[in-house]
Protein backbone atom coordinates (compact mmCIF):
# COMPACT_ATOMS: atom_id res chain seq x y z
CA UNK A 1 0.00 0.00 0.00
CA UNK A 2 1.20 3.71 -0.87
CA UNK A 3 1.07 6.11 1.09
CA UNK A 4 -0.50 8.97 0.01
CA UNK A 5 0.31 12.79 0.54
CA UNK A 6 -2.82 14.89 0.07
CA UNK A 7 -2.84 17.40 -2.25
CA UNK A 8 -4.76 20.56 -2.07
CA UNK A 9 -5.41 22.87 -4.92
CA UNK A 10 -4.15 26.14 -5.14
CA UNK A 11 -0.85 27.75 -4.05
CA UNK A 12 1.58 26.47 -0.76
CA UNK A 13 0.57 27.93 2.48
CA UNK A 14 3.77 29.72 2.43
CA UNK A 15 3.06 31.70 0.02
CA UNK A 16 -0.54 32.93 0.97
CA UNK A 17 1.03 33.17 4.51
CA UNK A 18 3.26 35.81 3.41
CA UNK A 19 0.96 37.73 0.86
CA UNK A 20 -1.55 38.14 3.33
CA UNK A 21 1.64 39.61 5.95
CA UNK A 22 2.80 41.96 2.98
CA UNK A 23 -1.10 42.81 2.72
CA UNK A 24 -1.08 43.71 6.44
CA UNK A 25 1.79 45.70 6.42
CA UNK A 26 0.73 47.82 3.33
CA UNK A 27 -2.44 48.83 5.21
CA UNK A 28 -0.93 49.52 8.42
CA UNK A 29 0.42 53.21 8.20
CA UNK A 30 3.92 53.95 9.01
CA UNK A 31 4.13 56.77 11.84
CA UNK A 32 7.61 58.99 12.01
CA UNK A 33 8.78 61.17 14.79
CA UNK A 34 8.63 64.98 13.64
CA UNK A 35 11.28 67.21 13.95
CA UNK A 36 10.15 69.81 16.07
CA UNK A 37 13.31 71.33 17.14
CA UNK A 38 12.64 75.08 16.14
CA UNK A 39 9.54 75.19 18.72
CA UNK A 40 9.64 77.95 21.04
CA UNK A 41 7.61 78.32 24.30
CA UNK A 42 7.33 81.67 25.74
CA UNK A 43 7.77 80.42 29.46
CA UNK A 44 10.23 77.26 30.16
CA UNK A 45 8.35 77.07 33.95
CA UNK A 46 5.01 77.57 33.82
CA UNK A 47 3.63 77.68 37.33
CA UNK A 48 0.47 75.77 38.19
CA UNK A 49 -2.76 77.85 39.69
CA UNK A 50 -5.24 76.43 41.41
CA UNK A 51 -8.67 76.41 39.87
CA UNK A 52 -10.34 77.31 43.19
CA UNK A 53 -9.11 79.71 45.45
CA UNK A 54 -9.74 77.76 48.68
CA UNK A 55 -10.32 73.93 47.59
CA UNK A 56 -11.68 71.55 50.07
CA UNK A 57 -13.70 69.02 50.21
CA UNK A 58 -15.90 68.24 47.71
CA UNK A 59 -14.25 70.84 45.85
CA UNK A 60 -12.41 71.22 42.50
CA UNK A 61 -9.30 70.75 42.82
CA UNK A 62 -7.44 71.41 40.08
CA UNK A 63 -4.59 73.23 38.93
CA UNK A 64 -3.96 75.04 35.47
CA UNK A 65 -1.44 76.93 33.85
CA UNK A 66 -1.33 78.80 30.47
CA UNK A 67 1.38 78.66 27.93
CA UNK A 68 1.97 80.11 24.62
CA UNK A 69 3.70 77.99 21.82
CA UNK A 70 5.18 79.06 18.51
CA UNK A 71 5.19 76.12 17.04
CA UNK A 72 7.45 74.89 13.98
CA UNK A 73 7.04 71.21 12.39
CA UNK A 74 9.57 70.09 9.99
CA UNK A 75 7.63 68.50 7.17
CA UNK A 76 10.09 68.63 4.59
CA UNK A 77 10.69 64.71 4.24
CA UNK A 78 6.55 64.90 3.76
CA UNK A 79 6.24 67.63 1.09
CA UNK A 80 3.37 67.39 -0.79
CA UNK A 81 2.57 63.74 0.08
CA UNK A 82 -0.81 63.13 1.94
CA UNK A 83 -0.45 62.90 5.95
CA UNK A 84 -1.71 62.47 8.99
CA UNK A 85 -0.24 64.69 11.96
CA UNK A 86 -0.63 63.99 15.31
CA UNK A 87 -0.26 65.43 18.84
CA UNK A 88 1.44 63.23 21.51
CA UNK A 89 2.34 63.99 25.20
CA UNK A 90 4.07 61.68 27.08
CA UNK A 91 2.67 59.53 29.98
CA UNK A 92 3.20 61.63 33.33
CA UNK A 93 4.91 60.19 36.36
CA UNK A 94 1.90 60.99 38.78
CA UNK A 95 -1.62 62.08 37.67
CA UNK A 96 -2.82 62.33 34.67
CA UNK A 97 -2.07 66.01 32.85
CA UNK A 98 -4.89 67.23 30.41
CA UNK A 99 -4.22 69.61 27.61
CA UNK A 100 -6.30 71.43 25.87
CA UNK A 101 -5.26 74.13 23.22
CA UNK A 102 -6.91 76.85 20.53
CA UNK A 103 -4.57 77.02 17.14
CA UNK A 104 -4.78 80.02 14.45
CA UNK A 105 -6.35 77.46 12.26
CA UNK A 106 -3.22 75.96 10.61
CA UNK A 107 -3.77 72.63 12.80
CA UNK A 108 -7.26 71.48 14.38
CA UNK A 109 -7.52 72.62 18.04
CA UNK A 110 -8.40 69.57 20.28
CA UNK A 111 -7.47 68.02 24.07
CA UNK A 112 -5.48 65.96 25.00
CA UNK A 113 -4.49 63.44 27.99
CA UNK A 114 -0.98 62.41 28.65
CA UNK A 115 0.23 59.07 27.74
CA UNK A 116 -2.10 59.53 24.26
CA UNK A 117 -2.33 60.91 20.71
CA UNK A 118 -4.65 62.89 18.97
CA UNK A 119 -4.86 64.18 15.34
CA UNK A 120 -4.81 68.01 14.86
CA UNK A 121 -3.84 67.91 10.67
CA UNK A 122 -5.11 65.56 7.77
CA UNK A 123 -3.97 65.89 4.21
CA UNK A 124 -1.51 67.04 2.20
CA UNK A 125 1.87 68.82 3.05
CA UNK A 126 2.33 71.77 1.34
CA UNK A 127 4.77 73.18 3.26
CA UNK A 128 8.35 72.06 4.47
CA UNK A 129 8.28 73.92 7.71
CA UNK A 130 4.58 74.52 9.21
CA UNK A 131 4.17 77.28 11.71
CA UNK A 132 1.24 77.30 13.95
CA UNK A 133 0.78 79.16 17.42
CA UNK A 134 -1.02 77.30 20.08
CA UNK A 135 -2.49 78.57 23.39
CA UNK A 136 -2.07 75.96 25.38
CA UNK A 137 -3.64 75.12 28.46
CA UNK A 138 -2.65 72.26 31.18
CA UNK A 139 -4.90 71.02 33.98
CA UNK A 140 -4.35 68.20 36.74
CA UNK A 141 -5.13 67.22 40.10
CA UNK A 142 -3.32 69.85 42.66
CA UNK A 143 -3.56 67.45 45.32
CA UNK A 144 -1.07 65.02 43.50
CA UNK A 145 1.43 67.66 42.43
CA UNK A 146 4.27 67.77 44.80
CA UNK A 147 7.00 68.68 42.99
CA UNK A 148 7.99 70.06 39.28
CA UNK A 149 6.92 67.82 36.16
CA UNK A 150 8.47 67.60 33.02
CA UNK A 151 6.39 67.66 30.14
CA UNK A 152 7.29 65.53 26.72
CA UNK A 153 4.99 67.45 24.07
CA UNK A 154 5.74 65.94 20.04
CA UNK A 155 4.51 65.00 17.22
CA UNK A 156 4.24 62.46 14.72
CA UNK A 157 3.00 61.75 11.03
CA UNK A 158 1.52 58.58 9.53
CA UNK A 159 1.98 58.46 5.74
CA UNK A 160 -0.39 55.79 3.47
Amino acid sequence: MKSRTPRFPGPPLAIILAAALLWCGAASPATSRVDDSGTIVSQGLVQMRWKQLVPGRGADNSVEASVRVGLRLNLARWLNQPVRLYMALAPATAEPIYATWRTQGRLMPGALRSGGRVLVFEGVANVASLEETLDLTLRTDGRALTSQQSLQFYFEVDTP
